[in-house]
């Protein structure tokens, strides 16, 4: 018999160190534990993403992506200013290349307003030569209230608040094994045993396989998806102060690749995306035999592919071409070179698919026995983190008065 805790959050990304503060502030009499797998916190997606807070544009209206990206824009601003944890208004211009693009630009405008992202304006030429010198296009949103911060800074503090609060912050606790008691589960863990009468799952790239582990099926399959970024050098990196996206293609939920200042003085292009075959592959050629026959067996992948075959096919290519990536680049900042391409890093996206192969385009959250599973927390994830924290403690029924 291990310890018990009233409530055990499995993992220490931002969504789940969030959580755990939410929890700890609505259910402060209750014993809370957080365990993570790996050494350290914020070990994957949030510490491989590029820091962008973003602002609400890109998400349909009524959506949990667009509500919570807003409400909890808000609540991570003041949490860093609280903090002293350095962010960077940087605004951002969303470019529509050419004419053909014009509509979808004029979609954007319409769902920015919908979602009520402030102060987003649209510019002509003209405008845009005299707000971003030497980006290309015809026509461009100016959304003014995108900035960046240091995420895993951001996952890091609120490790040192939850473990002040007496939050268990257990490092190197992989869930190995989940068996099921009246009052909740036993877990199996590389820290050792404890017992939970409710879970909450924030486990992010792994969240699926521990829903299916304890009895949940999500209907959903984590598949990984590999995004590369390359650490722009020379005159890109000191002309570069606002992050300049393209118009997505609606038919992903993926944003293309796009240009990104960050907090340590750097600037970004990326990210591809680009099918992984290990869900911590962040080296191309990487494979995980388990997740490989993962993947052929999930119907949702075969059918992806099906749908999206140039789509699959172009990513992988842009992944290990550098020539490719540069094409991509250039559609933002002609001037780019080739030796202007320096470090490159990697971040893998855990992207829900159905069994049909669509891709899940909204958070999901499903219940299970004593247990909440966050299913699909991609990007802007990081962003909304607290907003997403408040909504777990709510689909759990644990909110209540707030301990501030």
């Amino acid at each position: 018999m291990g310890e018990r805790f009233d409530i055990v959050v499995v993992g220490g990304g931002i969504v789940g160190l969030a959580t755990a503060r939410s929890l700890r502030r609505h259910r402060p009499e209750d014993s809370l534990a957080l365990l993570e797998k790996e050494p350290e916190l914020a070990a994957h997606q949030t510490g491989h993403n590029s820091g962008v807070i973003h602002s609400g544009i890109f998400y349909a209206p009524g959506s949990l992506k667009a509500r919570l990206t807003r409400e909890g824009r808000a609540e991570l601003l003041a949490f860093c200013a609280a903090e002293k944890i350095a962010t960077r208004p940087t605004g951002k211009l969303v470019v529509a290349s050419d004419a053909s693009e014009m509509p979808a630009l004029d979609r954007l405008m319409t769902q920015a307003r919908a979602n009520g992202v402030p102060g987003v304006m649209r510019l002509d030429r003209p405008a845009m030569d005299a707000a971003a010198p030497g980006v290309a296009g015809v026509a461009a949103l100016w959304v003014p209230s995108t900035a960046i911060v240091d995420y895993p800074g951001v996952a890091q503090r609120l490790g040192r608040q939850l473990e002040a609060a007496g939050v268990r912050v257990s490092r190197g606790a992989e869930v190995t094994a989940a068996e099921p008691r009246p009052d909740g589960w036993h877990l199996e863990t590389g820290a050792g045993g404890l017992d939970a009468r409710f879970i909450v799952n924030c486990a992010g790239l792994d969240a699926d396989l521990l829903a299916r582990r304890l009895g949940t099926d999500p209907t959903v399959s984590i598949v990984p998806f590999r995004g590369d970024y390359y650490e722009l050098e020379g005159t890109p990196r000191s002309g570069i102060h606002a992050l300049v996206y393209p118009v997505p293609d609606p038919r992903f939920p993926f944003l293309g690749v796009h240009l990104t200042p960050t907090v340590r003085g750097t600037v970004l292009a990326g990210p591809n995306a680009a099918l992984a075959l290990d869900r911590e592959g962040y080296h191309r050629g990487a494979v995980d035999g388990r997740e490989l026959v993962r993947l052929a067996e999930f119907p949702g992948v075969w059918a992806m592919l099906r749908r999206y075959p140039g789509m699959a096919a172009h990513e992988w290519l842009r992944s290990w071409g550098r020539e490719e990536f540069l094409y991509a680049i250039r559609k933002l900042w002609p001037s780019v070179e080739l030796e202007d391409l320096g470090a490159r890093y990697s971040g893998v996206r855990a992207q829900a698919i159905r069994p049909d192969g669509t891709l899940e385009e909204d958070f999901v959250l499903r219940p299970g026995p004593h247990a909440l599973h966050v299913i699909n927390a991609p990007s802007p994830a990081a962003t909304a983190s607290f907003a997403i924290a408040e909504e777990v403690v709510r689909a759990a029924g644990f909110a209540g008065a707030v301990r501030e």
